[in-house]
């Protein structure tokens, strides 16, 4: 067996096992990680260049820059959560909705708004209870709130680079700036197009249109929610200045090389130094609860992927790609959108996005299909993102969406989740599907 092959074996069980499983993705990549290294250790000719090398996984694979951004950004939501700043913002906005349907149409908006800075997950732990409160005050069935509320999340957590893993492996694999998610100019172009950020948003205000018709038979007055204090609006002020700070650094460090990963995690720091001065007993907790495997997760998908390119299989996979479609450039382009909605409504999208990522590339490499890899690289994101949607188990804000509703006596059923979920997909990555091809095609 050649070093190639084994890179293929290992990573199509590591492949497998997170696609079967929920728990231990961390572990298991690095176990793949170790397994890759022990094999190129007995066959070291086959790669001459060291890429699966300690140093190399250690020093090149894996982008620091993005983990350090990642790190910082968690850390500060953490923060920001225990402010409780979050709840009264979806407390005010639920005092100023007249009826039952405006207050849910508000609450799936406040989740997509404060996904675009903290992860989806964080974000259904931070909406649910004040959508839980409307809905036993006025005598409705919570289910719709936390569905809508897990998809819209899970839809706006690709709009900008700190929204979710995902946006971080595409701006890793573009160098793709906090403001390119804005505006982006490729190398060599005259001119910047519109980005992530406002395809999701097309996609947003589609699907919102599909929100709607589920909930406007909630029409009963809204309930009178008293609006919860802050303990403290300094984490608020933080997380402005994380975005501030990322947006310069954008400017300052044009090449994504280290200011923006190094500057989260020194803002993430001196946060958790002024939450310790101030109650050390929280601060230890928020410790326990901060999310560790993602970071490493993150990091492992870098070297796995990585490997999967610097073997050859990447180029393998465009060529098969490109044997499907053929030369046509719109079908290729649709066939990433929704063969990655299709995919990622059963499987973990970090991983699949990962390695296809370099098969966007390869594809506007290809001499018969062509066209800005940003436009194949963005319809991956689409689709993916949106995929999970699907079903209750296709992204991890529905598990704990579901999980949420399992407590208050709800079971979810796969129907239950897909009837909202399934055409909520279609119309948001409908409309971002359209939109990316309108700019970029």
């Amino acid at each position: 067996m050649h070093l190639n092959h084994a890179v293929l074996a290992i990573f199509v069980l590591v492949y497998g096992f997170l696609c079967l499983s929920k728990h231990h993705k961390a572990k298991a990549i690095w176990i793949g990680i170790g397994l890759m290294v022990l094999c190129r250790a007995l066959m070291p000719g086959d790669d001459p260049e060291g890429r699966l090398a300690i140093g190399y996984v250690f020093a090149k694979s894996i982008n620091w820059n993005v983990i350090g951004i990642l790190a910082g950004a968690m850390l500060l939501a953490e923060l920001f959560i225990d402010s409780k700043v979050p709840v009264l913002l979806a407390d005010v906005l639920a005092a100023h909705c007249k009826s039952t349907v405006t207050a849910l149409l508000g609450v799936c908006l406040l989740s997509g708004f404060v996904s675009i800075f903290v992860d989806n997950v964080t974000t259904v732990l931070i909406v649910a209870p004040v959508a839980l409160i409307i809905a036993k005050r006025t005598k409705i069935s919570p289910v719709p709130f936390l569905i809508g509320m897990a998809v819209s999340s899970n839809l706006q957590g690709a709009a900008t680079l700190i929204g979710d893993p995902p946006s971080m492996l595409l701006a890793d694999h573009f160098d793709l700036t906090f403001n390119d998610f804005f505006l982006y100019k490729p190398a060599g172009a005259d001119s910047g197009k519109l980005s992530m950020f406002f395809i999701m948003q097309a996609g947003a205000v589609t699907s919102l249109v599909v929100l709607y018709f589920f909930f406007r038979p909630y029409r009963r007055p809204m309930a009178q929610i008293e609006a919860e204090k802050p303990t403290s609006w300094a984490p608020t002020c933080m997380i402005g200045i994380m975005v501030a700070h990322l947006a310069v650094s954008s400017v300052l460090d044009p090449e994504f090389v280290w200011l923006a990963g190094t500057g989260n995690v020194v803002l993430a720091l001196l946060g958790l130094a002024w939450a310790a001065k101030r109650n050390g007993g929280r601060v230890k907790g928020l410790l326990k609860r901060y999310d560790y495997p993602t970071i490493f997760f993150l990091a492992g998908i870098f070297v796995v992927a990585g490997a999967m390119n610097d073997f050859g299989w990447i180029a393998y996979i465009v060529d098969g790609v490109t044997a499907v479609v053929g030369g046509n450039r719109f079908i290729a382009f649709s066939f990433i959108v929704w063969f990655s909605v299709i995919v990622s409504g059963f499987i973990d999208n970090i991983a699949y996005i990962a390695l296809m990522l370099p098969v966007a590339g390869g594809m506007a490499e290809s001499p018969a299909l062509g066209g800005s890899p940003f436009l194949y690289a963005a319809g991956l994101l689409v689709g993916s993102c949106l995929g999970g949607n699907i079903t209750p188990f296709g992204a991890a804000c529905n598990v704990v969406a579901v999980g949420i509703l399992r407590r208050e006596g709800h079971h979810i059923s796969f129907w239950d989740f897909a009837r909202i979920g399934l055409p909520f997909t279609v119309a948001a990555t409908a409309a971002g599907w359209i939109t990316t091809w309108l700019i970029w095609g």
